[in-house]
């Protein structure tokens, strides 16, 4: 035994989220500067986890892990996290992930994205997170669908509208997709296939955009339509929290002048959505984020 260390980023909602083939599905949006860190202090001499503060969805598949491995003993957990709670940013499940890989990382146990995903699925729907790239992953049962590569470049400029959405409730909810709706998610994954086969940051904004307005009627953005229109004056895609409150635009990494771009947008929304105590979200080349 040791102390154990473990980390996971967050995301910036979904690039897609909906249901294909009966199946419920989203595809990651991974933002790693956005990060949930766990420390782990075990201790024999007591059974289960500990934990100071209210992370109790960590500490419970925490205590599923080492039933799991069937360890006695139980420990200490400390979690540490700059990914905002109750956005559609994947604040829980990173943490979950972040807490059983710093348990594994103290009992050196063989933990995979298979078992991680088991677990998390068992405390609540999970994001995805365990995996580093982009994937399609089913959120309700903790299975992945396909893996894609990392995003090519781009520019993601957002904001928050405020208030938090619960997720468990979100997804407690019967969605009434339509024949329509179903045929633009699968019209939307096929974009996303597009999009990383051919590098191309077009193609998948295309298809968060299609998303995006199929989940208003779910979880609506407000000035939804000013957000379409200044996505569409910038070439970029609509990128939503689809139970959460968050939005943005996502633009190609490579344009001219991107940060030139960028700068622009970030002046101009809060302007255009008529909200200048919002939160403004700034992400490039996994490089930074300004929240």
């Amino acid at each position: 035994m040791k102390l154990g260390k473990g980390n996971c980023n967050g995301t910036f909602g979904e690039l897609v989220q909906g249901i294909i083939e009966e199946r419920p599905f989203l595809i990651t949006l991974p933002i790693p500067s956005l990060q949930s860190e766990a420390v782990f202090v075990p201790d024999l001499a007591f059974t289960g986890i500990r934990i100071i503060d209210s992370k109790m969805k960590a500490r419970k598949a925490g205590e599923l892990l080492l039933q799991y491995f069937g360890i006695k003993g139980g420990g200490y957990l400390d979690i540490y996290s700059n990914i905002p709670a109750g956005k559609g940013m994947a604040s829980s499940s990173a943490d979950i992930v972040a807490a059983l890989r710093a348990i594994a990382d103290s009992y050196s146990l063989p933990l995979t994205n298979e078992i991680i995903s088991m677990i998390a699925a068992k405390v609540e729907p999970t994001d995805g997170v365990m995996y580093e790239e982009v994937v399609a992953y089913d959120y309700i049962n903790g299975q992945l669908i396909e893996s894609f590569e990392s995003l090519p470049p781009f520019i993601l400029v957002g904001i928050d509208f405020g208030g938090t959405v619960n997720t468990l409730k979100f997804n407690q909810v019967p969605k009434a997709y339509t024949d329509a709706d179903r045929q633009l998610f699968h019209e939307a994954y096929q974009l996303v296939k597009k999009g990383f086969k051919d590098k191309s940051i077009v193609d998948i904004g295309l298809a968060t955009t299609i998303s995006a307005r199929v989940n208003q009627k779910l979880v609506a953005k407000p000035v939804f339509l000013q957000l379409e229109k200044l996505a569409d004056r910038y070439q970029g895609g609509i990128v939503v929290a689809h139970s959460g409150t968050v939005a943005g635009i996502l633009l190609d990494g490579n344009i001219p002048n991107g940060d030139e771009t960028a700068a622009n947008l970030l002046r101009e929304l809060p302007l255009v959505l008529k909200g200048d105590h919002l939160n403004l979200f700034y992400y490039e080349n996994k490089e930074k984020i300004i929240i």
